[in-house]
Order: structure tokens, then sequence, then C-alpha cells
């Protein structure tokens, strides 16, 4: 046999980029030519030696459109097949929803009598709170049905709600008013199926046969336990949110009884985080049925029932201390602890609630719900009926099921945004869409705290406490001092001594507390809300002069859990009120001959409240009195502008013959005695938490309007950055005064 070494053998011509039918056919024709040119030389096309070069070239593109279809098939970009898309967006931690209901606003009015005590005000203790889930079909289409989210109540109150008087006795006062009250519902009906589990399986998979499966209400247990749907099997806390009526701790959805239903923002939902192994996660599958898969854990009363079924695998560690033993009794929560992946069921039956329904048919018109459910109140008046029912918007957002480019969309979309919070940017998007249940949020800043700031911060602590001890000490000299006539020298130095050794007691005792470091916090978040007649409350420690303008504690609190999910583990986060600056605008015009001065002085009334509407107002941000005074300059009828002027008092020209125009727009409510914030800088305190003699409740600091024009006069600063402020014209209707010449 002759040995063949490397130069015995000669470059093959095969082309490796040859892959459809016509190129390999061609390919394998050059290659009989060139290695078998004696055996066989009839390439005719009905010869049988081309019958099997072609069947050879068929079989080698099939192959090769499989291989080039599969590596396609491997890319959420280029894949085709929506079972792929499907997993392949799981990869990416984004979940495929089997249809998308429309949402819709819908407006519940109740009759409810007026107060005993002054009849122009409601009596909210004959008011009454209607459960969430309540079905109402649709006008035109009785197959539509929507479902109420969250509970009527009308006990509290919100940006969109209002009263008016129902009827009236015959003095002529109200005997009766209507209120109406906005919630959110969602087009679909409820349903209940049970399943029977034997014996543990992990990662159990129990299918829902319905499709269009929107969500899980609830899975309950046959011992009455619940189970709690999450994201992924590795998540042991959920979240729980509880309505003040079913919480102990509260009898209001407001931060005080007094005044609340005026002034504060109403926080209907505590958010609190519970962990369990009691848990599962929502699949959607390709044929848009729904499955419940569970954990892989059997946990029963604290113990481990089947010994040996918790592994290495399930446990993901190994524990302290054991090398080979791990199928001896685990605590559940030991296990949980080590990255167990939840229980999975055995032995029982589940109650599966869940909701159906959504897609494109269920945008409704406007006004195409009418018709009124006949429910008694279930807590507050149980006698409390509702009275109408409608939707003032059409329903929107209904979707049939994701298709295969907006699933792909979506989960590229999912994957960047990664359920984090990093930047100012996104701790701000969080708290605003953080559910209203927990608190209707108006405004929102954050700000992060470098390492010359909190040195600034902790000098500023240890000042204010070195002022403390010298106020202590003078105090105890000056009563040293009064008792001098009637004291020899010996008690006079005795005294003197003593409060030395308070000095040194005092400033031996100089501390930095854990409450103190929350300033150093790496996160400061300045938060305003809406009472309800969509005006800002806020502003750090009025509370502590009874006019209940500061957010809800329980507002406070629900941000702060809610955003324990998405922070950075460094970072530590500290929630202020923000701080609120109200004013009146005064102005005068010139008018052209032919136009009616009173329509002129609406119009520009009705300019004015546009330009300041609350929703466009953020926080730091000025005032442009040019863009106004350009804005009122497009008003028909408006010849010139003689001045516009913001202002919280009557320092505005003073020579203006209209008497009208001379007094102050409102009285401020806070005096500037005491301590309270330096907001525009100057040094000065620009407001106590002392209301004023006289000043209107509500109002927030004192500002110098005139001392914050720009040079050229167009422009009005915002407060310093370190005192996040809004600007709020508060009461367009008595805080715009104007005159037309």
């Amino acid at each position: 046999m002759p040995t063949y070494g490397k130069d015995n053998f000669k470059e093959s011509n095969v082309n490796y980029l040859n892959k459809d039918f016509g190129a390999l056919k061609t390919s394998l024709m050059n290659y009989a030519k060139s290695y078998f040119p004696n055996t066989y030389r009839d390439f005719n096309e009905t010869s049988p030696g081309m019958m099997l070069l072609e069947m050879n070239a068929y079989v080698g593109d099939v192959l090769s459109f499989y291989i080039d279809q599969q590596y396609k098939e491997m890319l959420l970009p280029l894949a085709e097949e929506r079972k792929n898309i499907i997993t392949m967006a799981k990869m990416f931690g984004y979940k495929v929803k089997p249809i998308v209901p429309a949402f819709v606003d819908l407006t519940f009015t109740s009759e409810v009598n007026a107060s005993s005590g002054d009849v122009t005000k409601v009596d909210y203790s004959d008011a009454g709170t209607f459960d969430a889930g309540i079905e109402i079909a649709s006008d035109t289409n009785s197959d539509i049905i929507f479902t109420t989210l969250e509970p009527i109540d009308f006990r509290i109150t919100g940006s969109n709600d209002g009263n008016t008087i129902g009827s009236s006795a015959a003095s002529g006062l109200a005997s009766t008013y209507t209120l109406s009250r906005t919630v959110k519902a969602v087009s679909a009906t409820q349903k209940t199926i049970t399943f029977q589990v034997g014996i543990p399986e992990k990662f159990k998979t129990l299918t829902i046969p319905d499709t269009n499966v929107i969500d899980i209400v609830s899975c309950v247990d046959s011992n009455g336990s619940n189970w709690y749907e999450v994201d992924f099997l590795a998540q042991d806390k959920v979240p729980i949110s509880t309505h003040y009526t079913d919480d102990v701790n509260r009898d209001s959805a407001y931060s005080t009884e007094t005044g609340a239903i005026e002034s504060s923002a109403a926080i209907p939902y505590s958010l609190t985080y519970l962990t369990t192994t009691k848990r599962f996660t929502r699949e959607t599958n390709v044929d848009n049925t729904t499955s419940l898969v569970f954990g892989n854990g059997v946990l029963k009363n604290g113990q481990v029932v089947d010994e040996g079924f918790i592994d290495t695998e399930q446990i993901g560690i190994i524990i302290p201390g054991q090398t080979n033993d791990l199928n001896s009794s685990i605590d559940p929560l030991l296990g949980d602890e080590y990255s167990t992946l939840g229980e999975t069921p055995n032995n029982t039956t589940l109650t599966v609630t869940y909701r159906v329904g959504g897609g494109v048919n269920s945008n409704i018109p406007s006004a195409d719900i009418s018709t009124t459910p006949s429910i008694t109140a279930q807590s507050g008046n149980t006698s409390a009926t509702l009275t109408s029912v409608t939707n003032n918007r059409p329903a929107r957002g209904g979707r049939n099921e994701e298709d295969t480019l907006e699933i792909k969309e979506k989960a590229k979309a999912f994957f960047t945004t990664q359920n984090r919070c990093v930047t100012k940017e996104d701790y701000e998007a969080r708290v605003m869409n953080i559910p209203s249940k927990f608190g209707n949020i108006a405004k929102v800043y954050v700000a992060r705290l470098q390492l010359g700031q909190a040195t600034d911060q902790i000098e500023v602590l240890i000042k204010q406490q070195l002022n403390d001890i010298q106020s202590n000490i003078s105090s105890q000299l000056e009563q040293v001092v009064s008792n001098l006539p009637g004291q020899n020298l010996t008690e006079i130095a005795a005294g003197i001594s003593d409060v030395n050794q308070s000095l040194f007691s005092q400033m031996s005792n100089i501390e930095i507390t854990a409450e103190s470091l929350e300033l150093l916090s790496t996160i400061n978040i300045y938060i305003l809300g809406y009472n309800n007649r969509k005006q800002l409350v806020g502003n750090p420690n009025t509370n502590s002069t009874g006019t209940n303008d500061n957010l809800p504690l329980t507002l406070m609190t629900n941000i702060k859990k809610y955003l324990e999910n998405f922070k950075l583990l460094t970072d530590t986060i500290t929630l202020n009120d923000g701080y609120i600056v109200n004013f009146g605008v005064i102005f005068d015009v010139i008018a052209e001959k032919y136009a009616n001065k009173q329509e002129v002085k609406l119009k520009c009334i009705q300019k004015i409240k546009d330009y300041f509407r609350i929703e466009k107002m953020q926080f730091n941000q000025p005032i442009f009195k040019s863009d106004l005074e350009y804005e009122l300059m497009g008003v028909e009828g408006v010849r010139s502008i003689g001045h516009v002027t913001i202002t919280q008092k009557d320092d505005y020209n003073s020579d203006i013959a209209d008497a009208n125009l001379k007094d102050s727009t409102y009285t401020y409510s806070f005096s500037t005695a005491g301590t309270g914030a330096d907001i525009d800088g100057d040094g000065v305190s620009d407001g106590s938490f002392v209301v004023a003699s006289g000043g209107t409740t509500g109002y927030g600091y004192k500002y110098n309007f005139q001392n914050a024009l720009s040079d050229d006069g167009t422009i009005i600063v915002p407060p310093l950055i370190s005192t996040p402020t809004v600007f709020e014209l508060k009461n367009p209707n008595t805080n715009i005064q104007g005159r037309v010449r």
C-alpha cells in the first residue's frame, strides 16, 4: 500500500459557498469531470448519472435550507416561528400577552344627605363604598363586559371627582348632594376553574383551557391558602395591596380625620410585601391559552413532606457544613434562603379565578355605558346605592393578540429597561408610574447626593447641635447672673463650675443620629401630590400648623416600598415633601377701540389660566413673563400690554388708578417669624410653619418675585436647587386680577 504524504494530496476544488440546487448541481458536474474524466462522460439531462447528481443536489439544497432556517430561528430579529419568538421573549424576561384589554374611566354617582350642622357641606358619613368587581355591559354590544378594578368609595375624593346639589329643601338650601366618583374598569369577565392535584411534581404546570386570559385574580388551595403570581419563580417576595377599609390601623384614606376631605391627598391602598413559598408564574402558550407553572419543592406546615425531594438541584448551593447529605430534613425557610424555587401543590384542589375578554372590539365609544347596577354599598352606609354610571371618554387600548413583530420590539425594549433604577430619570419615571391606588403623584424631583454635599450636610448637623448647646449654656448663665445679688462669691463660682460641667457634658453628647444620617442618602426624592381640587399638596412640616397640607405618611411608605424592588443595593432613599410657591397675577392691558372691554378681560383671564395650568408646571421651572405677555397680545381685542406682574403681595405698580388692583391677590398663610426655609438664597428665612394672622390656609412659602426677576425683567428664576420648588397659581378665579383700558 503506497504511503501518502502531504505532497501526494491535491487541494480540493470544492466550493463550500454553493448552497442552492443549481450551484450544487454545477459543482457536482465539475467535480465529476475533474476527478472522474475517464469514468463518466454522459452529462445529458436524461442520463442516469445526471439523475444521481440532481438527487444529491436536491438533498444538499434541502439540508442547507434547514440549517439556515434553524440558525435564523435562534436570532430574535430574524426568527419567524411564533413559538420560537415567544421562547426568546421569555429569555429576555418579557411575557407575551394573549390579548390586550381596553380600559375605561367609569363615572358613578350616588346621592347622600347634606350635613345637619352645615347644609353647604356633604355628610360623608352617609356615603358608602362599593367593592371592586362590578360588571357592566356595553349598551351597543352586550357581549362586551367591563369590570371595575377598584372600590368605588364615596367617602374619599380625587382630582376628577365632583359634588353637585341633588335636591333642595323648601328653604332653597341643599338637602342632598350627588357625589361622582371615577374608577378604572377593564373589558373582562371573571371566571373560575378548579384543578385536582395529586402527587407532587416538579414545576407542575396547569393549563386554563380558555383563550384570551387577561390576568389571574386569585389561586386558592383546599386549605384556604393563597398562591401568588410572580414574574419568576426565584422571586420570593410578592406585593400585597390593602384597602384602608381592610386595614385595622386605618379608618381613613387621608392622613388625618380633621379636614381630610378638603385638603389632603387620598391614599386608598397601602403597599406591603409578603415573603412566601406559595407562588407561580403565568405563561402564554402558542395556542393563546394560559398555563400556571409552580415551584419545585414540597413544603407543608414548615416541614418537608417528602424527604429527598429537595436536593442540590433545588437548593442551588451547598449548605455550609454539609458536603454530601442534602436529603435530610430541611427547614423550608432555610431552603428558601438558599434559592429554592417555591412549593409545588400536592394532594389538594386549586381554585383559580381569572379574567377573560379584551380585544379590539372592546374599544367602545364614549357614553356607551349607562345601565346602572342595582347593588348596595358593602361598607360605610350599607344602604347607599348607585344612581348612575357613564363613560365620559371612550375605552382605549384594546388589541388582539400580539403579532410576531410586536413581540420582537417589546422584548427588546423590556430587556433595555431591565426593571431597575440607576439614573435620576429612572427614579422619576418609577415614582410617576406607581399605581394610582397607592397615591396620586403630581410632581417628582430626584437629586443624587455628591460627596461634597454630604460633607456640607454633616457640617450643618454639627453646627445645629452646637447652636443648641450654646443656647442651653446661655440660659444657664443668665440664671446664675440673675441670682448674683443674693449670693456670695463661693456660690457664684460653684454655679459657673456647674455650667462648665454641663457644657463639657453636652459637648461629649454630640452625635449624628440615624435619623440625621438620612439626610446623607444617595437619593433624595421630592414629591408633591394633588388634593380633590387638583391643587398641589406638600410643603415640609406644614402639618405642624394644623392645615393638613403635607403628604400623608402612607403615601411616602408606599413609594419607598415600591422602589425597593427597583433601586440599586447601594442606593439609600429619602422621601421629602417638595416646596410650593403660590402667586397671583396682576395685568393691565389696553384694548382696541372697537372691543368690548369686559369680553377682553375675560379672555385675558382665561389665557392666563391656560398658561399656568398645573399640569405644565414642574420642579425648578422658571416663569417666562415675556411668553405670557406674548400670549396676551394674541387675545382678540388687545392692542398693547401695560404690565403683567407676578406677585404675592401689593408690590406692583402703585400708581394704577383702579383701586381693585391695589389689593393683594391673597393674604399669605405663613408668617416670616420663626425658623423656615431659605428658598431664595438671600440668607433670610422665607417662611416659617406658623400660620399668619388672618392668613389664607393652604398657601405655600413666601417668595420675593421682584428680587427673582432676571436683569432684563423677562424671567422669574425659581428658588434654589437645594429646595426644589413648583410655582402654582392655586386659585385662578381669585388670584388673577386685571384691568382693561
